[in-house]
């Protein structure tokens, strides 16, 4: 196993067990007032009152089962919104759940009060206990709205990250319901009215532990009847009904089951029955939690079509998961007397023995459960709907209650207890059943087994997973995501883009998650190519995001704030954000004409001369040939000075390419264009000049005065001062030589080269905005001039630097080398619609000073050029801030 894998393993491993406690607590609290009751009612009134909550559990499980419908679609719908900042479509669908959870806890308790009788007829009640069941459904009935509302709420404040209420409510609610408990049947002497009575009181407080948040000015959700969104209703019902169609067989099966205990073993069947009702939630915790995480971690992986990882989690539960699962049942085998002592004191009762027995016999069902559960849970997150219902009914009524017909009139109580691991292992059997169907054979390889598609998931070179630590990780992945990018043909720019991307997202979390609180995170990278797409996901553990603020930073009318993730948010054809289980997973889906798009502004200038002007682009391309030569001189008067060959001016054109782009360049002439590209390509020819030019420029310039003024400074120092000046004068001198169409194409060239650096271009006379050539055409000098200042000033990376050229131990002049350690610091530059973002590494504090200095400086000259674009011209420059990004390593 390679060491990217394994370090995905143990994310994977690690994100799994951290999530499971929080799982078995959820899936747990619901048995632990059934557990109270039955105690109190086992113990303080008899065994038979212990039969009437049991019978009474099968409501309850119904109305789990439509609060898990509106927990499940409501989730999903909010989710989808949240992660595309639609504040006000969550805020509607927060409205519509509380708005249908009073509508039903409203019916369910009127349907209670005043039908007590015809409930405990469908129950399945017998005459003996139809009063006391009949006392209890109308105690309970108060209870019921608050228990809606309660479960829904505390979802909800999960989303808000108020967790903190949530347990706080939890543990009001059972020191409540043991107290009242307590006070009302032991004390009191109640009977099942007083059971009934706690739970709705403590049902209520949980509640009003819940609602106040809701009323302060920290909720994010409010309610609104007017901002119900009624439209969502047909898709919350039916998105949330296949989670919930196990629980509502399940409430059947108990009405069935419990006749037939009636038929053939009285009250002490029904009521031992009761009691594993009761205590069975505390059972299956565990394995409802892992199948609960195996769902959403399959879910996540499907949708990136990531087979390899879903084959890692699924080996986890299936191994350490199942391990535990083992060890869990044999601990349940053993403590079994002293659980059945909690309902049932006499061990020498028939009730006692049979609690007994069912709770030994369904400790060895755990592991079987666990199994069960996984694969249902798979399936369902795989997006096999059809099975998941039909296993969903199999498993909830068919697969024991036909068992318990058949055994229950041979093998009596004992008969309905063996059908439970019957049921279980005849559902667990009908997934290879489904199999065979679903393939129309045996599945040949884990593949199938795994119901993948010869056309699902990616082979694992066109896939990369990197696991983030810290921001030096980060830079590494962007290195990694681009190599990956352009080594499956994605453009070089493109490929850049979907690094900065991902640098943008896990930068984020690495500078805010990670720092949010004092524990350790944890941060997995996946980059899935996919028929041409590139998929990015950052997977962590941090806190949830909050999407007000995302919704905000997406919307931001200040172009220059949150630059990096509304710059994802442009480049991505889709961003999607979902927080399950305390998992932040952020996925962004670039599309194959985006990325081609990104290529679309390179050799822009070049390809829109070719097609306007043939002849012109011809002479461009001889000056590129010819100015080559003279480029490359420049070392001989600057041997440590950074690139200013024909590299650097490629380098000017590429970035002038990006700043125009497609919607300005229709604006230029071909001449302009032509102009621009020579001026690029000359701008720094000065620098490679002949002696002989050199000592007529110098004349021309009023050199000699220079040098009598700094007599210190030497050739290298003047010809660095004003280069530009010097470009300008070979220009006038050597025109025909590059076959320039004119003097006046000379003149424009010559300006815009000038203007590269110092030159005042508000100046109308030096710059006009519409020089004139012969043919009538005009040429916009300053906006040409600005664009080629800008890009001269931006193209400071390493690739500029000599260091990489040659040892930097041949330097000796102190300044040149400072120059150069701080431009070897620059990585990258990556420019986007509103800014230029320097990407650095460096670990001197010395050398990251002079790169914000350097930074300064060329916020100044970027200023200055876009106020003379936008007073002088008809174009204009988008980009407001230059930004550095230093990694300290």
């Amino acid at each position: 196993m390679s060491a990217s894998n394994k370090t995905s393993k143990d994310l994977l491993s690690k994100l799994f067990f951290n999530m499971l406690p929080v799982q078995i607590l959820i899936f747990a609290m619901g048995s632990i007032n059934s557990i109270v009751d039955g105690a109190m009612a086992g113990r303080f009134i008899d065994a038979a009152s212990v039969g009437v909550i049991g019978l009474f559990y099968s409501v309850v499980r119904l109305i789990l089962a439509i609060s898990s419908v509106f927990l499940g679609g409501t989730s999903v719908l909010c989710g989808r919104y949240m992660g595309k900042g639609e504040m006000d479509n969550t805020e509607g669908v927060f409205s519509l759940n509380l708005t249908i959870t009073v509508i039903t806890g409203l019916v369910f308790t009127g349907v209670c009060l005043g039908a007590p009788s015809l409930v405990a007829d469908i129950l399945g009640s017998s005459e003996e206990l139809k009063p006391s069941l009949m006392t209890y459904i109308v105690g309970y009935s108060f209870g019921v709205l608050p228990m809606l509302l309660s479960d829904q709420l505390a979802s909800f404040l999960q989303l808000e990250r108020q967790n903190w209420i949530g347990y706080i409510g939890v543990a009001g609610m059972i020191i409540s319901n043991v107290t009242l408990d307590v006070l009302l049947v032991a004390v009191f002497k109640l009977g099942v009215w007083g059971l009934a009575l706690a739970t709705s009181i403590s049902n209520t407080i949980y509640l009003f532990i819940l609602l106040p948040y809701y009323f302060t000015s920290k909720a994010q959700l409010h309610y609104s009847f007017k901002k119900a969104k009624w439209s969502d209703l047909g898709s919350l019902i039916g998105i949330g009904f296949p989670g919930a169609l196990l629980i509502f067989c399940l409430s059947f099966r108990g009405i069935v089951i419990n006749r037939i205990l009636l038929k053939y073993s009285g009250n002490d069947g029904l009521s031992a029955m009761a009691s594993f009702s009761m205590v069975s939630g505390m059972f299956i915790a565990y394995c409802l939690g892992n199948g609960s995480i195996v769902r959403m971690f399959v879910s996540i992986f499907v949708g990136e079509e990531d087979k390899y990882s879903i084959k890692k989690v699924m080996k986890i539960v299936m191994t350490k998961g199942l391990l535990i699962s083992i060890v869990f049942a044999a601990f349940i085998y053993m403590i079994s007397p002293l659980l059945t002592s909690i309902f049932f004191a006499d061990k020498n009762s028939n009730v006692y023995h049979l609690t007994y027995q069912l709770f030994a016999i369904y400790a060895f069902c755990i592991p079987l459960v666990l199994i069960c559960q996984v694969f249902t849970n798979y399936l369902q997150a795989s997006g096999h709907y059809i099975f998941v219902n039909v296993q969903s009914v199999f498993d909830g009524f068919f697969a024991m209650v036909i068992p318990a017909i058949i055994l229950a009139p041979v093998m009596g109580t004992l008969g309905v207890w063996i059908a439970n691991p019957i049921g279980i292992i005849l559902t667990i059997l009908t997934v290879p059943v489904y199999s065979l169907i679903y393939w129309k054979r045996i599945p040949r390889n884990m593949d199938e087994v795994f119901f993948f598609k010869p056309n699902f998931g990616v082979e694992p070179k066109d896939s990369l997973d990197l696991p983030i630590r810290d921001m030096n990780d980060v830079a590494d992945s962007s290195e990694k995501v681009q190599n990956f990018c352009e080594e499956h043909g994605i453009g070089k720019k493109a490929s850049m883009y979907s690094a900065l991307c991902l640098e943008e997202m896990a930068g984020n979390v690495v500078r805010h998650g990670f720092t949010a609180d004092k524990k350790k995170h944890a941060l997995n990278i996946r980059v899935v190519y996919l028929r041409g797409d590139v998929m990015l996901r950052i997977k962590d553990d941090c806190i949830p995001f909050d999407p007000s603020e995302m919704a905000e930073m997406v919307a931001q009318n200040e172009e220059t704030e949150n630059i990096g993730i509304r710059m994802v948010y442009k480049l991505s054809d889709e961003v999607t954000y979902q927080n399950l289980l305390g998992l932040n997973v952020l996925t962004t889906t670039i599309k194959e004409d985006n990325l081609a798009s990104l290529e679309a502004n390179d050799f822009l200038l070049e390809k829109t001369l070719l097609k306007l002007d043939k002849d012109l682009h011809k002479r461009f391309k001889e000056v590129a040939m010819v100015s080559q030569n003279v480029l490359n001189k420049y070392r001989a008067i600057f041997p440590e000075y950074t690139d200013h060959s024909e590299l650097h001016s490629l380098t000017v054109i590429d970035s002038c390419n990006h700043l125009i782009g497609e919607s300005q360049v229709k604006k230029l002439n071909a001449d302009e264009i032509y102009i621009l590209l020579v001026a690029c390509y000359l701008h720094d020819v000065g620098m490679g000049i002949s002696e002989k030019d050199y000592e007529e420029f110098k004349e021309k310039l009023g050199g000699d005065y220079y040098f009598a003024d700094h007599p210190n400074d030497t050739k290298a120092d003047y010809v660095r001062i004003f280069h530009h000046e010097f470009s300008g004068l070979y220009i006038d001198k050597y025109w025909e030589i590059y076959d320039i169409p004119s003097p006046e194409y000379a003149y424009c060239i010559k300006q815009v080269a000038r203007g590269h650096r110092k030159t005042d271009l508000f100046d109308e006379n030096e710059y006009p905005s519409d020089y004139k050539l012969p043919n009538g055409n005009t040429v916009c000098l300053p906006y040409l001039a600005a664009l080629i200042r800008i890009t001269d000033e931006i193209d400071v990376v390493a690739s500029r630097n000599p260091m990489i050229l040659y040892d930097i131990s041949t330097l000796t002049d102190e300044e040149e080398i400072n120059h150069n350690k701080r431009l070897f610091a620059v990585k990258s530059m990556k420019m986007t619609e509103e800014t230029f973002l320097l990407l650095a590494e460096e670990k001197d504090e010395a050398i990251i000073k002079d790169l914000e200095d350097m930074v300064v400086s060329m916020q100044e000259k970027l200023d200055y050029c876009r106020q003379v674009v936008e007073k002088r011209t008809p174009f204009k420059l988008t980009q407001k801030k230059i930004l550095l990004n230093v990694i300290r390593r």
